[in-house]
């Protein structure tokens, strides 16, 4: 015997299957402007925040309120909301001064690349109107971001969240429950198809067992929820009826729930830009060392005769905070000598005014070498002050020790003698300065720095003159190079 389905009846259940999922696949490819919906503007008091919710009543009819926060008390219905396709319109009226009524109409498109409402508001008062953009962005709220807040006697009441699938924890389903004098009213909103309707038939009874339908814009068929509070665990677990197929669902307490509109309205702080995609970097720079004198009693000695010469060094550090960070770096510079003959005259060990107790005379050959080790701080300013731009200005501060050595004829040669004591040392170098780095992809950016650095290298228990032959060394660096975030 056939038992099998007449071929009509295989056409039928085929063309309502290919119905249903062309009415999902609809729901999830245009999203609705069910919801809620915020936008800030400057007043003469400060940035003022309308929150907006649309949403269509049990028979289809769009229907919505409005909220500011420079009354968070009142709320408003929206008067002849319209929604034609992507187009939504609605009008808000006010009293004005002298009891005049103040019409503002709003006449808005969604964008549904950005989840916005964009447009133009229109202000009609007595004698004139103002039209003037106006652009609302769309309230997701997510799970986890507040505390448990509601009505003890009336524990369903409040925001909760459930995630229908464990692969994709970025979609939540959303309850927003709410008291209506002796009843309850609510919505249910889907971030998966960013869609948000009324609760129908909302039915609460012994304050604990909760059941609804709903139906989202597009859907073909009606969706129902039953559930039961769980006291201990403050949780709403339930099952969800969609075309058919039944689903359990554990709810979790999300927010001080949906009755609290004080945090609504908190004007929108955005998250600042991360300038350090990792905790390290590395450094490898040029710099170009730069002689600063300061002279005493209007006489050069060695340390004001010098010019410039180019160094290097590299480190790295560790970004404490991605506006903060330490670094410790290997210095390699130095300094070189005037080619002023009256100058370099001043210091000849036979000859020169200043050059009594010197074992070989200053020449444009001799050098002043300075390696050191050195750690410092870094405070970055780019988040806050170019927080859009690749430039990322900072602050630096460090401390170190430096080896220097005065030579007769540059890097390794001998070392020039005063009163028979070697000019070399070990000493502490301080500086401080400014710099930025600027991102020229995720893991590398230019550095430019300019840094005042003074070592400290003058001992009279060596030589007895530091005034006039030899005293502590200040320079200006100026350094150009690259680093690697990691």
């Amino acid at each position: 015997m056939n038992v099998g389905m007449r071929p009509g009846t295989r056409t039928i259940l085929l063309v309502i299957a290919v119905i249903l999922l062309a009415g999902t696949a609809l729901a999830q490819e245009t999203p609705s402007v069910a919801g809620k919906w915020r936008t800030e503007a400057q007043g003469p008091q400060g940035t003022v925040v309308q929150i907006v919710q649309l949403q269509q009543d049990e028979t289809g009819r769009w229907i919505g309120t409005t909220k500011s926060s420079a009354d968070p008390d009142a709320v408003l219905d929206l008067e002849t909301v319209n929604v034609d396709g992507s187009r939504v319109t609605f009008r808000r009226t006010e009293e004005g001064p002298g009891g005049a009524a103040i019409k503002i109409d709003f006449d808005l498109r969604l964008r549904p690349a950005k989840d916005e409402l964009g447009g133009k508001v229109t202000v009609k008062f007595p004698g004139g109107e103002r039209e003037m953009p106006v652009t609302f962005t769309r309230v997701v709220e997510r799970a986890n971001t507040g505390t448990v807040s509601f009505l003890s006697d009336r524990p369903v009441v409040g925001a909760w969240s459930a995630v229908p699938d464990k692969k994709n924890k970025e979609r939540e389903i959303h309850l927003d429950v709410l008291p209506n004098a002796d009843d309850y009213k609510g919505t249910i909103t889907d971030t998966g198809i960013d869609a948000t309707v009324a609760m129908r038939d909302l039915d609460v009874k012994d304050n604990n067992v909760m059941s609804f339908n709903f139906r989202f814009e597009g859907a073909p068929f009606m969706s129902s929820f039953w559930g039961r509070y769980d006291e201990v665990k403050d949780e709403l677990r339930g099952t969800m009826s969609v075309g058919g197929r039944s689903q359990p669902l554990k709810f979790i307490r999300t927010s001080q729930g949906p009755d609290d509109i004080d945090s609504e309205f908190e004007t929108e702080k955005k998250p600042l830009p991360i300038k350090h995609p990792g905790r390290f970097g590395i450094t490898a720079r040029l710099s170009y060392w730069n002689p600063l004198y300061v002279l005493k009693e209007k006489n050069r000695n060695i340390n004001d005769i010098t010019s410039a010469k180019l160094g290097f060094d590299g480190g790295a550090r560790f970004y404490l905070v991605d506006f903060l960070a330490v670094q410790a770096r290997y210095s390699r510079g130095g300094l070189g000598f005037d080619t002023n003959e009256t100058n370099l005259e001043l210091f000849d060990h036979v000859t020169g005014a200043q050059g009594e107790g010197m074992s070989t005379s200053l020449s444009t050959d001799s050098e002043i070498t300075m390696d050191g080790f050195e750690i410092s701080f870094m405070g970055f300013l780019g988040q806050n002050i170019l927080p859009e731009s690749k430039f990322n200005p900072y602050l630096i501060g460090l401390m170190g020790r430096t080896d220097w050595e005065l030579t007769v004829a540059g890097r390794g040669t001998d070392v020039i003698e005063i009163l028979e004591e070697p000019v070399k040392g070990t000493d502490w170098t301080f500086g401080g300065g400014l710099g930025t780095e600027y991102a020229v992809s995720e893991s590398f950016g230019l550095e430019l720095e300019w840094m005042w650095a003074y070592t400290v290298c003058a001992d009279e228990t060596k030589w007895s003159d530091t005034t006039f032959q030899w005293t502590n060394q200040h320079v200006y660096r100026f350094t150009l190079g690259g680093v690697f975030w990691f």
